[in-house]
């Protein structure tokens, strides 16, 4: 039997105590780290903007539709920007008049020439502005109603010297009424365009101190007569001057790029689509309700 030394025993002491650690010891891999994935942005629609909603998408992958309501009045443009002017002292297109976007133009309104018994003439010339329009509804229509504070009825017996210009009484006519209605309808792409216009004068020419004047003794003239009748003759002047004049192509053409441009800009900031960018507007469908432009359309 061998003797134990205390060498031996710690070093046997030592070895067991190894084992132990060993055999209780969980080993683990090393971690390995794994990066953060970012959540993938969704895809951008055309004309949207940083923080902006996108349009809303329907199950299919279809946009969904929406709707909108415009008055023609807001349509047609800032009414405080409307007038009527009327002048032919100098040319008969003197007179011209703005009802909104693109509605603007001269109009030919001809001098009044009276003949007296005695072979003279005498002339009459108009000149006048109107306040802005008082814009309302009359049904189907847009009426808008013009008011003149004064109208100067200008006379000349002859000729235009000074001699003539004082041979015959100055007429006016005050707070004269000038209705303009005007009808709304679609075109062929649904967009709100018009259709007809129309024209009521009302109002007379004030009478005179002195309306009838005398020339070689025999020869009256009776001014006042004669303006009234010329002012009677005005309205369907007027009426006819503007309607051919709305009715010329390039007019309807200027009116209907600039009210598709407002409307276009309306109907996509509705949708919650930037109006400055390139989507358009694929009107479903439209019509007008009295003189309100209802539309049903897509953003594409």
């Amino acid at each position: 039997m061998v003797p134990s030394t205390p060498f031996l025993q710690t070093g046997v002491f030592a070895g067991l105590m190894l084992v132990a650690a060993v055999s209780t010891a969980q080993v683990f891999p090393p971690r390995q780290t794994q990066p953060v994935q970012p959540p993938m942005p969704a895809p951008s629609q055309p004309g949207q903007m940083p923080g902006q909603p996108g349009m809303p998408q329907q199950f299919g992958g279809q946009p969904a539709s929406f709707s909108k309501t415009i008055p023609f009045t807001a349509i047609i443009g800032d009414p405080t920007k409307s007038f009527i002017q009327l002048g032919n002292m100098r040319s008969p297109f003197d007179t011209n008049f703005s009802l909104g976007r693109g509605l603007a133009g001269r109009l030919a309104l001809e001098k009044y020439t009276h003949e007296s018994g005695n072979g003279q003439k005498s002339y009459i010339h108009v000149s006048g502005v109107s306040n802005p329009p008082l814009v309302t509804t009359e049904g189907v229509e847009l009426r808008f109603q013009f008011m003149f504070p004064v109208i100067q009825f200008k006379t000349y017996y002859k000729d235009y010297s000074g001699e003539g210009d004082s041979a015959l009484t100055d007429l006016v006519a005050e707070k004269v009424l000038v209705d303009v209605f005007l009808t709304p309808t679609t075109d062929q792409r649904g967009y709100p365009t018009y259709h007809s216009l129309r024209i009521a004068v009302t109002g007379s020419v004030k009478e005179a101190e002195k309306c009838t004047h005398f020339f070689d003794v025999i020869f009256p003239v009776n001014i006042c007569k004669a303006a009234a009748e010329y002012f009677k003759q005005m309205q369907p002047a007027l009426e006819n001057s503007m309607r051919e004049l709305l009715l010329q192509p390039q007019t309807r053409m200027q009116f209907d790029q600039q009210v598709f441009q407002f409307v276009r800009a309306e109907l996509l900031a509705n949708a919650g689509v930037n109006p400055m960018s390139p989507a358009q507007v694929q009107i479903l469908q439209s019509s007008f309700q009295g003189t309100d432009y209802r539309v049903n359309y897509v953003p594409r």
